[in-house]
């Protein structure tokens, strides 16, 4: 059942990084292309983990880099974007 429902998420994962390139080559919003890299990394972590079989010893840390790094570009996209607009609107 774990593998079913790993995959299910890998799968979402995946759709949703390509709902965000989509979005990247109509608009060229930077927001979009760094969303569309955040989920294919979720997705390449998600597929790392089903193949070490969920093994809970010391290697796995490096997997949840992957997760983390996802985590920051996502944070890193939305401020970028938000800091943008304020510029817009303070000048």
């Amino acid at each position: 059942m774990i593998e079913f429902l790993s995959g299910a998420i890998m799968m979402g994962f995946t759709i949703a990084g390509l709902f965000f390139l989509r979005f990247y080559v109509r608009t060229r919003d930077s927001l979009f292309a760094i969303f569309a890299i955040a989920f294919a990394l979720l997705s390449i972590e998600r597929w790392m983990l089903f193949l070490t079989h969920y093994r809970q010893d010391e290697s796995n840390a490096m997997i949840y880099l992957i997760r983390a790094f996802a985590f920051l570009l996502i944070t890193f996209g939305v401020v970028q974007k938000n800091r943008g607009k304020a510029r817009v609107s303070a000048n």
